[in-house]
């Protein structure tokens, strides 16, 4: 099923459908993995940090205290538990002791206001909820939740079987969805290996390698960085501060096997430190925003020699579903770059409205399919119904091996025969809402988006939450919110007063923003505009709305 033959030149006529290629994968989840590594190599680093390294069968150690004080509460398979996500190694073991018990953890961002963190509770409604300092929280958990010192669990707890199962849940993420309400994302602990399988082919990552986190515990960003080094045997450096690159940019002995980063990450750190990335990691993985070819350039010969990856995906299928590597020289002068190719077992889908494959050449909505698919959101609903698919369902589409792939480079250990992986019979597909093109290098191509969805530092944001909420504070009749082209790319918003605009209509606005969402979907800019420009085809025009609100006029400036 694919629609390039041997060469990697677009069949001419073909529908628009890539593959993955198809591999074995360990029978085990990645707690077994974790597990395996406990016992070959226990004196080996696992996690570092500002404080002492701690090894392996250090983390297995904390992992089997807190599995038995989960276990103590009630904590069975099928659960949810909640952890307060924190980069800190305790973090790391609760959420490993969560999936060994067959439970799935659900990281929650402690920068996350009071509001959205009550709303996650109250939709995940979780078993129990870890944290360093449970009894903080414990007057905005549901009743009924059991709070889990993270520290807690007997000195040296019982022998820890794990019982986790491919088609258990491992971790529930929390990402906007259409309706503006925090939507739990449901990923099994198949994608979770198959995705981790794939990545570690795409960064030669081995044993003896590491790579730092730096991203949101509660962001699926950060799944790369914290999982793949332990699944492989290797070391994750946890780093405290996101936005302070200080702690990992100094030359090493040995570099990173890789570095995953956003392009707000990238422009930020370009102001601090000017990172020599040729010093610090082999491998540079852009992600979580559309990657432009001027960002790359710009980073001219730091980047010498390191191998570049743009890393596509929505949460929903598990991180990422499609990657491009590329070398700083075959960078284009303008634009952005591909996408690529689909990860492992997994498809790509360009569908017209009535979800057929369209040609070669022409957008598409692209539609992910196979082992990258989560299960579906949290609880179901018809958002679940309409963005989720049956894979066999879509038409025209013929079983043909698949030949998009990465040249091998390492091999997962313990692969094994994956059941289920060859075919497409019971898979699930999942729609994007992104519009793609397939062009003559065989590569996809990002277009857009077909909603009001944006990236802002790698957080998916719903426009019309942060709109909707504005128009909710008095004294607001209309607001429209866009993502600025300038610095950072953080998300400007204008508003429209009821008659005369109160001086402090700002400011309420924000404190209504700032109490409900997360940083990243709170507006940098503010203006207040006399009404909202439109443009021929009567559509908002964010820049003559900018204009007017910098100039008092709407035209171009002469």
């Amino acid at each position: 099923m694919t629609s390039t033959p041997h060469d990697g030149s677009p069949a001419q006529g073909a529908p628009s459908i890539l593959c993955g290629r198809t591999a074995g994968l360990p029978e085990g989840t990645l707690v077994d993995l974790v597990a395996a590594h406990v016992r070959d190599r226990p004196d080996a680093p696992a996690v570092l940090g500002d404080g002492p390294t701690q090894c392996y069968a250090e983390l297995w150690q904390h992992v089997t205290r807190t599995a038995a004080a989960l276990a103590e509460a009630g904590v069975t398979e099928g659960d949810q538990v909640a952890i307060w996500a924190t980069r800190t190694a305790p973090v790391v073991a609760a959420a490993l002791a969560v999936m060994a018990l067959g439970a799935a953890y659900m990281p929650i961002d402690p920068t996350y206001p009071a509001a959205r963190v009550r709303r996650i509770l109250e939709v995940g409604r979780p078993k129990a909820m870890v944290s360093a300092e449970p009894n903080s929280l414990a007057g905005s958990l549901p009743q009924g939740v059991a709070t889990i010192d993270i520290h807690s669990g007997p000195r040296d707890g019982t022998a820890l079987a794990p019982v986790a199962r491919h088609d258990h849940i491992a971790y529930t993420v929390f990402t906007s969805g259409s309706t503006g309400q925090p939507k739990g994302v449901l990923v099994a602990h198949r994608s979770l290996v198959n995705y981790l399988g794939w990545a570690q082919e795409l960064t030669d990552f081995g044993e003896d390698d590491a790579t730092p986190c730096f991203a949101s515990l509660g962001f699926d960003h950060a799944v790369t960085c914290l999982w793949l080094p332990l699944a492989v045997g290797g070391s994750v450096q946890l780093v405290p501060d996101s936005w302070d690159p200080r702690p990992w940019i100094a030359a090493r002995d040995r570099p990173f096997a890789f570095v995953k980063i956003t392009p707000s990450h990238v422009r930020l750190f370009e102001r601090i430190a000017r990172p020599d990335y040729r010093a610090i990691t082999r491998t540079v993985m852009f992600g979580g925003e559309r990657l432009d070819a001027a960002l790359v350039a710009s980073l001219g010969e730091r980047l010498e020699g390191v191998h570049l990856l743009d890393h596509y995906g929505p949460t929903e299928a598990t991180v990422g579903c499609t990657a491009y590597r590329f070398e700083r020289s075959s960078v284009p002068a303008e634009g952005s770059l591909p996408i690529g190719v689909p990860v492992w077992n997994s498809r790509a889908y360009l569908l017209d409205e009535d979800l057929c494959p369209v040609p070669v050449g022409e957008e598409g909505e692209l539609v992910v399919g196979g082992e990258c698919v989560a299960v579906g959101y949290l609880g179901g609903d018809e958002e679940d119904k309409r963005r989720f698919l049956d894979e066999a369902s879509i038409p025209g589409t013929a079983s043909v091996p698949g030949t998009a792939s990465f040249p091998g480079t390492a091999s997962f250990p313990g692969t094994a025969s994956f059941p289920g992986t060859a075919g497409r019979g019971g898979s699930r597909a999942y729609r994007t809402g992104d519009r793609c093109v397939i062009r003559e290098d065989g590569q996809l191509h990002y277009l857009g988006r077909l909603d009001e969805q944006v990236k802002v530092r790698g957080f998916r944001i719903e426009i019309h939450e942060v709109r909707d909420l504005a128009e909710s504070v008095h004294g607001v009749a209309h607001a429209a919110a866009t993502v600025s082209q300038k610095g950072l790319g953080g998300l400007e918003l204008f508003v429209v007063p009821e008659g005369e605009a109160a001086s402090e209509l700002v400011a309420q606005v924000l404190e209504r923003l700032r109490a409900e969402l997360p940083a990243a979907a709170v507006p940098e800019r503010v203006f207040v505009v006399p009404n909202l420009v439109v443009n021929a085809h009567g559509k908002w025009d964010p820049e003559a709305t900018r204009r007017l609100a910098e100039t008092g006029r709407e035209g171009t400036e002469p």
